[in-house]
């Protein structure tokens, strides 16, 4: 077991705010995407409703008529926010916030993932060009995250404060039908940032971190990165394809994850248009909704808004 997963897994159960949490009954068509959207006006936080039931083993697989547990601090944020919106209006020390014009659109709109949602669902790229790795740690250990200290090589020099994104060294993926060569799927793990030196060694401390980082990872130059804003009105254009690529390490997938398609920005897709999952097993039904978040010229990345079946590598997209 994921030693992060086992570790949530142990908090969770341990924890008082079950002893408060709300009972929900799951219904035909429910994904934790929905659940959490309806409970917590969030549906990126569906991998707090998994957490909380460590029961249920494969998150894409939940049944009608079972019961969730929805720990009470969760479903209350909305509650907290307009409790200190009135305490505001109440209290002459604390400032109105201000808003402008220009703020009005992200308010309205949001974004379509977060930008850790982003980073860690990485690209495709025809090729992979590293210019640096994790070399080893002070504690020689096999799993880090964030707090934890590492040690890095780069092939250009740099310097304290110099941050960089830590990086999976590419998978390889060809496509499912095909069989070619797609590229090479880079996932994005966290960022760390130079700290000094230690015996001749560069010294980083992991700043942030999406998932266990290891010796192997490879790290690239820091770029800031901003989420991609949901759009007023969303395309549905006339492109066909097929999914390359699960972002998870099951076989199937289901509503908030993550996949990879054959088709890109020269196909004439853009961030935030939207297409049909079609089953590529006979009887070719559609079974969920995709929405991409992020373009390569020949691949995109897209996320799962809805399923209402498995969906699995092999299987198509269209409109």
């Amino acid at each position: 077991m994921n030693i992060f997963r086992f570790v949530s897994i142990l908090i969770v159960a341990l924890s008082p705010a079950l002893l408060l949490a709300e009972e929900y009954t799951i219904k035909k068509g429910d994904t934790l995407w929905d659940i959490s959207e309806e409970k917590m006006k969030d549906p990126f936080l569906w991998k707090k409703i998994w957490e909380a039931n460590p029961h249920i083993k494969n998150p894409h697989l939940i049944f009608p008529d079972r019961k969730l547990n929805i720990p009470d601090d969760l479903t209350k944020k909305e509650d907290i926010k307009e409790d200190k919106a009135i305490a505001s209006k109440k209290s002459e020390a604390i400032q109105p916030v201000k808003i402008t014009p220009k703020k009005i659109p992200i308010r309205q709109w949001g974004y379509l993932v977060s930008k850790e949602a982003l980073l860690q669902s990485g690209f495709i790229t025809d090729a992979v060009t590293v210019p640096g790795k994790i070399s080893g740690s002070p504690k020689k250990q096999d799993l880090m995250g964030r707090g934890d200290y590492v040690y890095i090589e780069t092939d250009k020099p740099s310097n304290i404060g110099d941050k960089f994104y830590i990086l999976t060294a590419g998978k390889k993926i060809s496509h499912p039908v095909t069989e070619k060569l797609v590229g090479y799927l880079v996932k994005i793990k966290g960022v760390l940032e130079i700290q000094g030196e230690d015996n001749g060694n560069k010294k980083a401390l992991i700043v942030e971190s999406y998932e266990e980082i290891t010796p192997e990872d490879k790290i690239a130059p820091f770029y800031p990165v901003e989420p991609p804003l949901r759009p007023e009105k969303e395309r549905r254009p006339a492109v066909n394809g097929t999914i390359i690529k699960l972002w998870n390490d099951y076989n199937i997938s289901g509503g908030g994850d993550i996949v990879y398609l054959d088709k890109g920005a020269k196909d004439g897709i853009e961030v935030g248009d939207v297409f049909t999952v079609i089953s590529g097993e006979k009887p070719h039904v559609n079974i969920g909704t995709a929405q991409v978040i992020s373009l390569k010229d020949k691949t995109s990345v897209a996320l799962l808004k809805k399923a209402v079946g498995e969906i699995k590598t092999g299987d198509s997209f269209r409109n």
